[in-house]
């Protein structure tokens, strides 16, 4: 076909046909969802009619392609009818910024776009800067509310926004969803949208039920809370914002709970300290079927203490509220009820001032009471056994010094056992090892301090059967020299040395430790059970080759385990690491135990008695 050209303000424009295998789509579609069956429609009449309207592309700079603008519905039915060519428009100079806005102006033309789609594409031409609401309107031929009530959309949650897509609500419904904040929004999906909902589901009902449902249960009355409101009168989550009519001297209801409960938080923690300052003898507490963890939790972590109580304290008298005169109040009723005001005033005075006066005798204490929705001045009796003739002043303070005590106590505790936890997770492999370290171990290692030793490392004048406390051992770590280090490590070694036995790796280390600290002691041991051993040796020896049969040949008799001690490595007199003096190479095999024989072979009757030396008859007779 032969190409008709064309010329725009911004853009040369050819209509031709080009080959479906050179076009591919783009990414700036705002359409995202292609329903199968209509364009299985659109592909039967393709094949029938043809494209009856051209597509747009704009050429791929460097390659023979073209990225589509508009159109891909067309493209995607051409590809499925087996459409060779495709009539199309070519825009030569179409820069990003105008493809996207032609791809979303002429998607938003049509009527078969999804709302959430629509709502996408009106935010991301406002937020562009090209447009503004009313010029939108004029583009898409749309009026300014229906473009902003489509705008609200996007403040859907996902999951309320695929129920839009996929028709499960309506798009009424969900406009007046989209009126509050994610929390509610989140709230309402899990309790009455959600999928599998065995009773409570709001799916099919309509949009003013829907709002009628959701002001009922999951707003608040602003009158219910005494923090300062004057900024809630222009929030947007205000439902006075949200109504036509409101009545006068309403305060309306919060749609937005997470702001509430924080405003509400800082205000009760603000009164709770306030409080506090104005009477510093009050304890902060909670009585435990009226409690406000958000504000308690927020006291502890500035340093307050508050205590959880299972008898509410007697409340403090409440001040009388001064009287506003109304307009239809003569002159003597209103003076009327300023009297009334001041005797109310006198003896609510009256009676703070005697419990004031019990506070200081010691008979009552202020308790400043931390409630779900407020906090007030209480009080309660102080037990006869706790006065202390009356001096209540004293009491108090030791009670809150031993409470300051306890306090640090706790913060150590939590200090350490979070350092404990985090102290795994840390890499320190290629880190020095320090000198503060070394002494680390040395402290440790002092647990297996010998009594005898304790003198030799400065201990002296103490009870030598009394265990090492961490005081001692922290003052002879900060005093450590070669000797007192050579005293400590191998009173760790002799210990250890406790857990020899013979077929493990300590007795080689053992056996290495002894030759070089004490030969002389160690060959004569050695040489002591090596003799027994060949003495017993012998006599086996013996009575197996008489329990052998004459008709069968002598065995190679096996070569008995000798009693030689294993070979370890001698550690180095002088070492650095301690732990470098501790390890050693095992030793290949333990020798045999040096107790008797389990099993004992008696003399034969018939035999002569041995003859030999004394130990020969004891060993015969064994």
């Amino acid at each position: 076909m032969e190409a008709a050209n064309h010329t725009n303000a911004n853009n040369a424009v050819n209509a031709t046909a080009i080959a479906l295998s050179l076009v591919q789509p783009s990414g700036f579609n705002p359409r995202k969802s292609f329903d199968e069956q209509t364009l299985t429609e659109l592909a039967d009449s393709i094949r029938q009619q043809g494209v009856l309207q051209p597509v747009g592309v704009r050429p791929i700079p460097g390659t023979d392609r073209y990225e589509i603008v508009f159109g891909e519905r067309r493209y995607r039915a051409s590809l499925m009818a087996g459409r060779e060519y495709i009539p199309a428009v070519i825009f030569d100079t179409l820069s990003d910024k105008e493809a996207e806005e032609m791809a979303i102006t002429e998607n938003l033309q049509r009527q078969d776009i999804a709302p959430m789609e629509e709502a996408v594409a009106f935010r991301n031409l406002i937020e562009s800067g090209r447009y503004d609401t009313q010029s939108l309107a004029v583009q898409v031929g749309k009026s300014e509310t229906y473009i902003r009530t489509r705008m609200k959309l996007t403040t859907l949650i996902p999951e309320i926004a695929s129920l839009l897509d996929t028709d499960d609500i309506t798009v009424s419904v969900a406009s007046e969803i989209c009126r509050y904040g994610e929390d509610i929004q989140l709230e309402v999906y899990e309790k009455h949208l959600k999928d599998g909902l065995p009773y409570n589901s709001w799916r099919g009902m309509t949009a003013s039920k829907v709002a009628q449902m959701i002001e009922r249960d999951f707003t608040t009355e602003l009158c219910r809370y005494s923090f300062d409101k004057s900024a809630c009168a222009s929030c947007p989550h205000n439902t006075c914002n949200l109504l036509l009519f409101v009545e006068k001297g309403y305060e309306g209801k919060c749609a937005k709970s997470s702001c509430l409960r924080e405003k509400h938080t800082a205000y009760l923690t603000e009164k709770a300290i306030s409080m506090l300052a104005e009477y510093p003898e009050a304890n902060l507490c909670q009585y435990q079927y009226d409690t406000n963890e958000a504000v308690a939790v927020r006291l502890t972590e500035m340093g307050y203490d508050i205590e959880n109580v299972s008898d509410r304290p007697n409340r403090f008298p409440t001040e009388p509220e001064t009287p506003q005169r109304e307009e239809d109040d003569t002159d003597e009723e209103y003076a009327e009820i300023v009297q009334e005001y001041q005797e109310k005033m006198q003896e609510y005075k009256n009676k703070c001032a005697g419990l004031l006066t019990k506070v200081e005798a010691g008979e009552i204490s202020l308790a400043i009471l931390v409630g779900r929705n407020d906090v007030t001045l209480g009080y309660k009796a102080v037990p006869v056994e706790q006065r202390e003739d009356g001096n209540a002043p004293a009491v108090k303070i030791a009670e809150l010094e031993a409470k300051d005590v306890r306090n640090k106590e706790i913060a150590v505790e939590k200090t350490i056992a979070d350092t404990k936890e985090q102290i795994k997770k840390v890499d320190i492999t290629e880190a020095k090892f320090s000198n503060e370290e070394d002494k680390m171990i040395y402290f440790f290692l002092l647990s297996s301090l010998r009594r005898e030793h304790y003198e030799a490392v400065g201990l002296t004048d103490r009870d030598p059967y009394k265990a090492l406390d961490d005081m001692e051992k922290m003052a002879i770590i900060a005093k450590l020299n070669a000797k007192t280090k050579a005293i400590i490590r191998r009173d760790f070694l002799i210990a250890n040395f406790q857990g020899a036995y013979r077929t493990n790796a300590i007795s080689g280390l053992l056996f290495a430790f002894a030759k070089k600290h004490m030969p002389d002691e160690f060959a004569a041991i050695e040489s002591q059970y090596n003799e027994i051993y060949e003495k017993r040796h012998k006599r086996l020896e013996e009575r197996i080759a008489q329990l052998r049969p004459a008709d069968l040949p002598d065995a190679e008799p096996e070569a008995p385990e000798t009693a030689e001690t294993p070979e370890a490595d001698e550690p180095e007199e002088a070492v650095t690491d301690p732990a470098e003096e501790i390890a050693a190479e095992p030793a290949d095999k333990a020798p045999e135990e040096t107790t008797e024989e389990a099993e004992v072979i008696q003399p034969d009757p018939a035999e002569d008695a041995p003859q030999g030396t004394d130990n020969d008859t004891e060993e015969a007779a064994a």
